[in-house]
């Protein structure tokens, strides 16, 4: 049962920053283990075994490697952040929607979003958006009401079109995502309580999330 992260946590990631070099990560693998994989293990499996009977579309959860990928070259060999997604099953799963948590030496957050998304998919959803536009605009005003995610991604320096004054912010990004964000003096993420913030947090983002999914989905 996911109970809550330690400090425990943040000193590995911030002695795999300083440190990022086998020895020291061998010589404090339990470390991970115990205080990073295990928990962070438990909590993806928990949430998305609370969230995925309502998601309308086929969805798995994956947690991250602290070990970086040694078919492409890297300038250091560890991670010194460590995160959960719930994505999409299809095999370029970048370019659709997902939801993250994510800790890191500085704070911790989550969200949703596709910060790999192609041109092609932010291109579909654009033309989603010019299809229902009156659809997007409610969406959007429920999701204005809420004061925990930002809307984030690159603009486009020169704009691909002007909707309206409430949907040209999501209109003309290369990419797109909602993201809450925490230093650790928020300390809920040491507590039982970060299981039931996310997971109220993901359900108020799956109304966007579901009409991006479609939107990418498109033949």
């Amino acid at each position: 049962m996911f109970d809550g992260f330690t400090k425990n946590a943040v000193d590995f990631l911030w002695g795999i920053r300083l440190n990022n070099n086998k020895p020291w990560y061998e010589h404090h693998k339990e470390d991970y283990r115990q205080y990073l994989a295990a928990p962070m293990k438990a909590l993806c499996e928990e949430l998305f075994c609370d969230f995925y009977g309502e998601i309308g579309y086929d969805t798995v959860s994956s947690v991250s490697r602290i070990v970086k990928d040694a078919r492409f070259p890297h300038a250091y060999p560890y991670r010194d952040n460590y995160w959960f997604t719930f994505k999409e099953t299809r095999q370029d799963w970048w370019i659709a929607p997902a939801f993250y948590f994510e800790l890191s030496c500085e704070g911790w957050g989550y969200g949703m979003g596709m910060w790999s998304a192609s041109a092609g998919a932010m291109q579909k959803l654009r033309n989603a958006i010019d299809s229902a536009p009156d659809k997007f605009s409610k969406l959007v005003r429920a999701y204005n009401k809420q004061n925990i995610f930002t809307l984030e991604g690159d603009l486009y320096k020169r704009k691909k079109g002007e909707v309206s004054p409430l949907l040209d912010g999501w209109y003309n990004r290369k990419s797109i995502s909602c993201s809450a964000s925490f230093t650790y003096e928020d300390e809920t993420v040491f507590t039982p309580d970060l299981k039931p913030l996310i997971l109220d947090g993901f359900r108020s983002l799956y109304p966007i999330c579901r009409f991006i999914h479609t939107a990418v989905n498109a033949d």
